[in-house]
């Protein structure tokens, strides 16, 4: 039988041999030149203020990633990390190593779900077009919304629906997240040559499920397609000499770096005025 002070020997080595590999393997990623730096802010960085206790005086940000889903007319198009995004289609999902056959047998039960989840590699797109074009439905929705009020002055229903679009158009303009993942792959070097804009485009690591888009009108098939469900290293630690930074809710912008594998971390930190915190161009 082992003694216990062997254990704890035993016990202590293992831990030393944990830290020195994940020292190493940060190291590691953070050797050389970053994969991608991004320069991102407050609109795409969230602090992880709820994790936080007595006990801990860490901090971690959350990359604010979204999705780009079809506008449903509503105002309500791209919005968030949940949905099914339009490339995401039976022949991306193929291409992704999914089985498409096995996810459309899925379809034939109410309530059957392909069990397929692939980890894959996806590309965050920055200020570009993805978030140009949330900006531009959530303009024209507002606008709309603005000739209907005209048409029906004093109803409620336009009253409250151009309050809605006022208020979207706000929020997408000056406040929501900047950061849309908009391709999937299972090369890097393959992304990189479509992306090669490492200050616009990064290539993480990710996770993806299968879906299939039923649909309810009679002689229309359902569809393949899938949903990003995780995007790996989203949580950011902040180093200590960074942290008074984020003790008020002031703009701040981040240099962030993504390494060798693919996993960011901050490389650069300043708060700025609200004056000066306009979208990055």
């Amino acid at each position: 039988m082992m003694k216990w002070s062997h254990t704890l020997m035993l016990g202590g080595a293992l831990v030393v041999l944990t830290n020195a590999v994940m020292l190493g393997g940060a190291a590691y990623n953070r050797s050389g030149e970053p994969e991608s730096l991004l320069h991102l802010t407050q609109r795409e960085l969230q602090p992880e203020r709820w994790r936080r206790d007595k006990d801990d005086s860490g901090l971690d940000l959350q990359l604010d990633w979204r999705i780009a889903r079809q506008d449903d007319g509503e105002g309500d198009g791209y919005d968030g990390n949940w949905g099914d995004p339009l490339w995401l289609d039976k022949a991306k999902m193929a291409e992704l190593g999914f089985d498409a056959a096995a996810i459309e047998r899925s379809a034939e039960h109410p309530s059957g779900r392909s069990e397929q989840s692939r980890e894959v590699l996806l590309v965050l797109e920055f200020n570009h077009e993805a978030w140009q074009q949330s900006l531009r439905q959530a303009e024209a929705y507002a606008e709309q919304s603005r000739k209907l009020l005209k048409q029906n002055p004093g109803k409620k229903e336009f009253i409250d629906r151009g309050k809605q679009a006022e208020q979207r158009l706000e929020q997408e303009r000056d406040k929501s997240s900047r950061l849309f993942v908009i391709d999937a792959g299972l090369d890097a070097e393959k992304l990189r040559v479509a992306y090669p804009d490492r200050n616009r485009y990064a290539i993480v690591r990710g996770r993806i499920d299968p879906d299939i888009i039923r649909n309810e009108d009679a002689g229309k098939e359902s569809r393949v397609s899938g949903r990003v469900t995780e995007v790996y290293s989203a949580e950011i630690n902040v180093p200590l000499e960074y942290r008074k930074m984020f003790e008020h809710e002031a703009p701040f912008e981040l240099d962030i770096a993504f390494g060798k594998r693919l996993e960011p971390w901050i490389a650069g930190a300043a708060p700025v005025s609200a004056g000066n915190s306009q979208p990055t161009q």
